[in-house]
């Protein structure tokens, strides 16, 4: 597969994930839909993550015509996913207390997924 429609596939795997999700951070009930009430629910929290989550949303757009350019946002997200499942997820499995895991298991497929989609992009 071309490197850009790999990529592509990649910002548009962002788009369908991060339409509803958005919608749900600014409109909806964001705490007991996306993080499956494990979050305790506050104004800022929810406008900072549905801001940073609404700036990937529009970059993976701008991704889709330009995806070369946009592949930093691929690593960012590898990033930070990876983090919030070590430091949020992994405690509260350990500790035995329920966890958001439909978040965890979108945020677990593309820590595993867009590494080897940029290894392919940055290697071609």
């Amino acid at each position: 597969m071309e490197t850009g429609a790999l990529l592509r596939l990649a910002y548009l795997a962002n788009i369908l994930i991060l339409v509803p999700v958005c919608w749900a951070m600014f409109f909806g009930n964001a705490m007991a839909s996306v993080f499956q009430g494990t979050v305790t629910d506050s104004l800022g929290l929810r406008l900072l993550v549905g801001s940073l989550w609404a700036a990937i949303l529009s970059a993976s757009v701008f991704g889709l015509f330009m995806p070369v350019l946009f592949a930093p946002l691929l690593l960012v997200q590898i990033i930070y996913k990876a983090l919030w499942l070590t430091l949020f997820v992994l405690p509260l499995v350990l500790a035995g207390k329920p966890a958001p895991w439909g978040i965890a298991s979108i945020f677990a497929a593309i820590v595993l997924t867009y590494p080897f989609v940029l290894w392919r992009a940055w290697s071609s």
